[in-house]
């Protein structure tokens, strides 16, 4: 059955893990039949038009706040679908963003009730509370049935700060592994080159790779480190030119061609939702440290990949990449766009199907509609808790 599916998201193009997430789904989705719509602020028009997805933009305007931006897209998207036969055009309405309207929200990151409870000075900021006011909004739209999460760790803590959330479809849908071909390594390679990518560097954990590369580059001058993903202009200068000696910066770069360059891939993020970047690198055979913040931790296997807590000694950081570096592995096992996308229909099959049997008068108690997923009552806690309890314990 070909359904009619709108997404929503800011940015319709693959310039971050979510956007990408949206786009190559979308993408698929058509490829499988589906006619596929996305309302958004912004878009690659040449890459849209290839992918077959109709796509509608909203009011170009932005904030340089970030949760009055949040609220524009929300007011955007209520303005749209405020027509009752606009609404009626599409079977699912799926949204990646803060809004209300959708029957599916797809979580990307750690809810702001959690960050609000770790720090629970920051309910002093006045964005902090609005973005929670919204994100309550969000979870409690009229027409919410499903909470999907990009990670298994993103489920727990929602799940964990809104117990309510229970009563929907949950599930976790990954992104996809492996879209990515590995590239040609130059034979003869020393195997003493470290990398790093990531936009938001401060939470991806660049300070901390910077001592792990000190640290490697003391013990021997052979190492050097390359640095992606960073924005012209950030980190600043002045960071640039605290780095140690034999770290090149090179901006955003083709992730095939950059994994084709580096021996180890350094990942010491504090707060990552997935890290679609430790599934590219393992897909290219690239191995991978990274810290237990990471949610792609949960989903992800090899033996390129070692799992560290984020607070570990730096030393213990070093020995892992030393370890590593200069060894092939075997890619991952297989996670493709058109896997996601097969997720997708399930889970808004399920969605058509609860649909039906309210119009048809059935309890809907009496309906099988939940997509597996891993929180599971147990001896009055979740697993979901004691997950999250285990980590507080390691000193996440």
């Amino acid at each position: 059955m070909s359904l009619r599916v709108l997404y929503l998201v800011r940015a319709f193009a693959p310039v971050g893990g979510m956007e990408r997430y949206v786009f190559d789904t979308a993408r698929e989705m058509v490829e499988r039949g589906h006619q596929v719509s996305v309302l958004a602020r912004t878009t690659d028009q040449a890459l849209a038009d290839r992918t077959g997805v109709q796509v509608f933009l909203t009011d170009p305007t932005a904030s340089r706040r970030g949760w009055r931006d949040r609220y524009l897209f929300r007011d955007e998207v209520t303005k749209f679908l405020s027509d009752p036969q606009r609404r009626d055009a599409f079977d699912i309405i799926h949204s990646h963003e803060n809004t209300v309207e959708q029957d599916v929200s797809t979580e990307h990151g750690p809810c702001t009730a959690y960050g609000l409870r770790r720090a629970p000075w920051k309910q002093l900021d006045y964005s902090a509370r609005k973005n929670l006011a919204l994100e309550k909004q969000k979870f409690t739209g009229p027409h919410l049935a499903a909470l999907i999460s990009c990670a298994r760790r993103v489920q727990d803590i929602a799940l964990r700060e809104y117990p309510s959330l229970e009563e929907k479809i949950t599930g976790v849908i990954t992104p996809a592994y492996s879209y990515l071909k590995p590239p040609v390594r130059a034979q003869g390679r020393a195997g003493r080159t470290l990398g790093f990518m990531g936009r938001d560097w401060k939470r991806k954990g660049l300070p901390k790779a910077l001592e792990i590369f000190r640290r490697l580059r003391h013990e021997d001058p052979a190492w050097t480190f390359l640095v992606a993903g960073c924005p012209e202009g950030d980190p600043p200068q002045e960071f640039r030119d605290r780095a140690p000696e034999g770290t090149t910066f090179i901006g955003r770069a083709d992730p095939r061609e950059f994994f084709g360059r580096i021996d180890v891939l350094v990942h010491p993020a504090r707060d990552e939702p997935f890290g679609m970047v430790v599934s590219e690198a393992l897909t290219c055979g690239v191995p991978a440290v990274i810290s237990d913040q990471c949610g792609c931790a949960d989903h992800l296997t090899g033996d390129g990949l070692r799992v560290l807590p984020v607070g570990a000694a730096k030393d213990a950081w070093a020995e892992a990449c030393r370890e590593l570096a200069g060894h092939s592995f075997p890619p991952i096992a297989a996670r493709t766009w058109a896997d996601v996308a097969a997720d997708h229909e399930r889970l808004y099959d399920r969605i058509l199907k609860m649909r039906e049997d309210a119009w048809a008068g059935k309890p809907l108690r009496q309906v099988d509609i939940r997509v597996p997923h891993p929180i599971m009552l147990r001896h009055g806690r979740t697993v979901a808790a004691q997950r999250l309890d285990d980590r507080a314990q390691r000193g996440a």
